[in-house]
Order: structure tokens, then C-alpha cells, then sequence
């Protein structure tokens, strides 16, 4: 009698593919045209001046005093400075910038690094987000409405804060980015924005400020497919993910947000991974270090890859997505490296799914951690998953729920890596502790699955509905993150003997001889199951077999079964369901 086949029973598929058995990337120069044409557009209006009437000088990061000096600009408030008579403690600052800090500092616009010294060195994001924020009317004295050090939520949320600022190499290109978005930006418990304060004081007029001011201009350029595809594809890699063995375990994809090696993907992609290896476009690969910060609901991982001067893709709004919009999706489905898909957002914050973006271009297994690009090149998302039972059904983690509000490589300074094998061990002890009851999570079987070769992996708490016949084995793999037990329930519909004549075992992946065997067990009632425990002495993955009897052959037995997987960690505190 043929096997029978059974498909997998779910709804929604991870877009990752999971494999069953076993010099650096050149970055580009920053392009600051966008920013040359802000830059121009403050200018008309007196807000901003370049070191000459031709060169803004965008390309390098601003002192802390030309940081001030651009501030007070944008602020109008240039000629208060420059007429006035201030004074200040500080006895570093050069002729030039002497009143401008002491306005700032009298009008508790600025402090310096120490009682009496302002600070020459550079001025970096969160100080210029700190100026405009109190610009605007708040405050960060005693963390009233924002800290010093951590200007990035409030700032975000009031509207200051592009996409497409640079925290880390925060130059005088981000300085304009910053002081165009404030314009706009309504004053603090005021419905008047800056900008119209600002009319209000004569700076320049509301004529003006119409023909100077192009608010969408902060998007760029709308691109086409080829262009996003030239400029964002580089910044797209391969990942493959390894078992403790060395084996490859999995292929998905990620993509650089910053040239440091900073990257994002899917959490899903790396919860069982040892280890990983980002594939660049040109074939360079490179290790992946380990995990900056996930979130394992709503399906993100940022991680740091090995090396320095990685194309990357600027962050876009997610929050600006609309309908209809036109989208792009650059990853590696099936394996195929930097393929390019396009399609419309279909909904853009689907709150029954965590918020996910709703799409229509198409991604596959393998997409998951892909770059979701708008029409400005930026990237509003990362690919994630896709509903079988329908068409054109797919998803991805808004980029607004990702990047940390704060400065990525501050992030890293604080907090330190975490390598995948830690990463992988404290997440499997979180997830005993949660593990679905015998038959509350479950899935049919997925045929051929009669060799280590064509068998799937099971997670934590997963029951698998099973069909047997013959002489014939059905292989299922487990990947184990520490040292722990393993323990197993099967049981049947069918009559005890058919239960009794089944074989369950356990093996170290290769091994053909097996570490551990059930026993059967008839219940007082008469029920009939057998169970199995292995104490398991290292991480690694390990196989579980279903094996029928010689029985099964001679009589022309068949039955279904139901196998329960449940993995506790050493250490672990006892789940609710591992008795």
C-alpha cells in the first residue's frame, strides 16, 4: 500500500526556506543632492547659509557651535543674536560663534559639556534634535518631556525626524533634513507652527514660504523599478542560517540599514539559528555576529554582520503608507538571489495581524527579511509572510515598529551583542514556558518524510498528525538549543495493538542507532500511548522516528497516529503542560 500524502495544515506561511538536512562590499557616497535642494529652499527663506554663496558643505559633520548657528537660523531669531548683548560661561568658544551661544544659552537653547566648556568637538544627532525639540517648546529638564541622551520618540512623533537622517554619521546634510521637517511642526501646547510663528515675526512672508516650501520634497524623487532595483539591491542579502552541527538549517534574506553592518530581518528566520552567514550580492559572505534587539510578536531581528562599508537602504515612513501605493519587494524567494517584485500596498496597518502591511507583490519562502521599498527608494518594511489560501495575500513588519528610537550604534554600545546560540537558548526556555497542551497546536504531516534528508523540523509543544503503513519510517527533526529533555507522547485512534506495534525513537542526527526508545502504557481505562525520554547532552539537532512493526507488513496494518514534542531546557522552570 502507497504512503498517504498530507499537507501541512496552516493558513499563513513564513516566508523563510528551512533546509531539512545537512575581502568586504564596497559602500556607495552618500548622495546629498535632495539635501543641496532643502538646503537652497532655507536659504530663500534666510534660514541657512553654506560657507560660501555657492557650497553649503553638506558632506561632513557639523561643529557644535555651526550646529547652534543653524539652529538660531532656522529659528529666525539670527539678527536677536547678532544685536544683542550676551554673555556665557564658557571660555571655548571662538569669536565668531560668541553671541550666537551666548542667545542659545540665555535662552536655554543649549548647555555646554561641562560649567565651562561649550565643547568643540562635533555636534551629533541627539544634540541637534535636542535644540529643535526645545526650539519647539519642550523640555528635558528632569525628563519633563524627553532626555538629552534620547530625543528620538518625541522627535519622531512631533514630525522632526526623516527617515532618511543619518543618527550615526550625522552630518550638516542631516542638520538641513531636521530643520526643513520643523517648519511645519506646531509649538508645544499651540496650534501655531513654527513656520508661522515665524511669518508672524517677519522673517519672511507666507508668499514666500508657498514658493520655497515643498513639504513632499522630503520624500525625493519617485523612482522607477530599474532604479530601485540599482539603487537598493546591493544593500540585500542572502542569509543562511546552521544548526549546532554545521548543517544548514535555513535561507531567507536581510538588508542593511547602515554602512557599520547593522541589518534587519525577520525574527522568525533566526529563532532556532546557531549561527548565520550574510551572502552579498557580488558573493562576498559574511558572518553574521549576532542579534542587536527582536521582537519575536511582531517578527523583527536587527543584527550586526562583520565588516564596515555595506550599501545600505534608507528608512522611509511606514506610517505615510496609504492604499493603493505602488510598493516594491527585493529578496531571495526559492533561493533566488535579488529578485525584484512589485505590487500596491493593499492595507497598511492590518491591526488583526500586529499592524502588518497587507501587500500584493508577490514574495515566496525564502523572501522572509526582505527590503518592502517605496517609490522614493526608502524602506517602509520587512517581508514576512504569506496567506496560502489566496492570492496575492501577503505581509510585512512595518518599518516604523523596528528601528530603535536612538542613535543604532549608542544602541550597540549599551547594550552589546547577543550571539545566535545565546540568543536561540534564552528564546527556547521562553517558549517552554508557553508551549501548547497535547493537541492544542497541530499539524498534518508533510510527505516524503522516510529519510533524515526529506524530514521537517517540529518547534516546542507542536502536535503532528501522522498516517503509517507497511514497514516504513516517518523521520522528524528537532532542533535542540541547550542541554535538556526530550519528551514525546504517541497515541492513536486506533485499536491498542496497533499503538503497541509501533516503534518511537530518538537519535542524534546521522546516527543510525538509537539514544533512546518508548515504552508502552495502557491507561486504567484502556487508552494506549507510549512515551518517550531522552535527556539531551548538548545542543544540536536530533531525530525522532515513527517506525511500524514487521506486523504492519504482514497483517497489511495501517493506522494514524498523533506525536507530541515538548523540549525542556535545562534550568527551565516545569511548564504548565509538561506533566
Amino acid at each position: 500500500m502507497m504512503k498517504k500524502t498530507v499537507a501541512f495544515f496552516l493558513c499563513i506561511v513564513l516566508c523563510v526556506s528551512f533546509l531539512p538536512s545537512p575581502a568586504l562590499a564596497a559602500g556607495t557616497a552618500r548622495d546629498t543632492s535632495l539635501e543641496e535642494t532643502l538646503a537652497s529652499g532655507l536659504k530663500s527663506l534666510g534660514l541657512f547659509k553654506g560657507v560660501s554663496d555657492t557650497d553649503f558643505d553638506l558632506g561632513r559633520e557639523p561643529s557644535r557651535a555651526e550646529a547652534l548657528v543653524m539652529l538660531i537660523r532656522v529659528l529666525g531669531k539670527e539678527s536677536d543674536a547678532l544685536g544683542g548683548t550676551w554673555t556665557h560661561p564658557f571660555t571655548d568658544v571662538a569669536s565668531w560663534a560668541d553671541k550666537y551661544v551666548g542667545y542659545a544659552y540665555q535662552n536655554g537653547l543649549t548647555n555646554g559639556v561641562s560649567a565651562t566648556l561649550f565643547g568643540a568637538g562635533s555636534a551629533s544627532a541627539s544634540m541637534y534634535l535636542t535644540f529643535v525639540l526645545r526650539a519647539l517648546g519642550y523640555s528635558d529638564t528632569n525628563g519633563a518631556d524627553f532626555t538629552w541622551d534620547d530625543p528620538y520618540t518625541l522627535a519622531e512623533n512631533v514630525g522632526i525626524l526623516p527617515g532618511s537622517v543619518n543618527l550615526t554619521a550625522f552630518w550638516r546634510a542631516d542638520v538641513v533634513l531636521i530643520s526643513y521637517a520643523a517648519l511645519p511642526v506646531t509649538l508645544k501646547g499651540s496650534d501655531q507652527s513654527l513656520a508661522s510663528k515665524l511669518i508672524a515675526a517677519g522673517v519672511f512672508t507666507q508668499q514666500q514660504y508657498n514658493a520655497c516650501y515643498d513639504k513632499s520634497a522630503l520624500n525625493g524623487q519617485e523612482l522607477n523599478a530599474k532604479q530601485i532595483f540599482t539603487a537598493c539591491s546591493p544593500a540585500v542579502f542572502s542569509l543562511e542560517t546552521y544548526t549546532s552541527n554545521g548543517d544548514s538549517y535555513g535561507l531567507a534574506s536581510g538588508f542593511f540599514i547602515d554602512e557599520s553592518g547593522i541589518a534587519v530581518t525577520n525574527f522568525h528566520v533566526l529563532e532556532n539559528a546557531q549561527s548565520a552567514n550574510a551572502v552579498l550580492s557580488d558573493g562576498t559572505i559574511c558572518t553574521v555576529e549576532g542579534v542587536l534587539l527582536y521582537d519575536s510578536d511582531l517578527d523583527y531581528a536587527i543584527i550586526k554582520v562583520a565588516g564596515t562599508g555595506f550599501s545600505t537602504i534608507g528608512i522611509g515612513d511606514s506610517g505615510a503608507l496609504e492604499s493603493g501605493e505602488t510598493i516594491y519587494a527585493i529578496g531571495n524567494p526559492e533561493g533566488l538571489t535579488n529578485s525584484i517584485s512589485d505590487g500596491i500596498v493593499s492595507n497598511p496597518s492590518r491591526q488583526d495581524l500586529n499592524g502588518m502591511i497587507q501587500i500584493t507583490a508577490p514574495i515566496s519562502s525564502g523572501s522572509s527579511g526582505g527590503a518592502l521599498i517605496n517609490v522614493y527608494g526608502k524602506a517602509v518594511g520587512i517581508t514576512a509572510a504569506s496567506y496560502v489560501d489566496g492570492q496575492n495575500l501577503n505581509f510585512a513588519v512595518p518599518i516604523n515598529s523596528v528601528i530603535p528610537d536612538e542613535d543604532l550604534a549608542a544602541y550597540e554600545e549599551k547594550n552589546g551583542l547577543t550571539t545566535l546560540a545565546a540568543c536561540a537558548a534564552y528564546i527556547e526556555t521562553q517558549e517552554y514556558q508557553s508551549a501548547p497542551s497535547l493537541g492544542e497546536l497541530y499539524m498534518y504531516e508533510e510527505e516524503p518524510n522516510d529519510t533524515e534528508k526529506d524530514a521537517g523540523y517540529l518547534f516546542n509543544g507542536l502536535t503532528v498528525v501522522g498516517y503509517i503503513d507497511d514497514e516504513y519510517d516517518d523521520v522528524y527533526l528537532v532542533q535542540c538549543n541547550a542541554k535538556g529533555t526530550i519528551g514525546i507522547v504517541l497515541i492513536s485512534p486506533a485499536e491498542n495493538k496497533y499503538v503497541k506495534d509501533l516503534k518511537l525513537t530518538v537519535s542524534a542526527y546521522g546516527q543510525s542507532t538509537a539514544a533512546a526508545s518508548s515504552v508502552y502504557y495502557e491507561s486504567d481505562d484502556g487508552t494506549a500511548a507510549r512515551y518517550l525520554t531522552y535527556n539531551v547532552p548538548k545542543a544540536g539537532v536530533y531525530t525522532i522516528r515513527v517506525r511500524s512493526s514487521a506486523l504492519y507488513k504482514t497483517a497489511n496494518l495501517d493506522t494514524d497516529y498523533a506525536i507530541y514534542y515538548l523540549f525542556k531546557p535545562e534550568g527551565a522552570q516545569t511548564s504548565d503542560v509538561s506533566d
